[in-house]
């Protein structure tokens, strides 16, 4: 669990700032949140992770790569796929 005001909090509310500044811009829709507790895990492109938010077209995910350093980004729609708990492979920290 990541406190509120640690360093991971931190690195997380800039992560999405920058992702909401590089959103695409062919996407005008309003961004929706997923509650905090309960994201749905996904795979994308190579990539285990969480979806924080979507919109019509996009969706945003959060990960942590092999050296545990968090990411935030936008993928398309038809690119991300659900995946069971048992399916997932990412990293615990999220």
């Amino acid at each position: 669990m990541i406190k509120r005001g640690s360093p991971d909090d931190s690195e997380r509310m800039f992560a999405r700032i920058q992702a909401e500044e590089s959103r695409p811009i062919d996407d005008p829709d309003p961004i929706k949140d997923f509650p905090k507790y309960g994201r749905p895990l996904v795979y994308v492109s190579g990539i285990y992770g969480k979806a924080v938010g979507w919109t019509h077209t996009y969706g945003l995910i959060e990960w942590l790569d092999s050296s545990g350093k968090y990411h935030m980004g936008w993928a398309h729609s038809s690119s991300i796929k659900r995946v069971t708990p048992e399916e997932w492979k990412g990293e615990s920290g999220l």
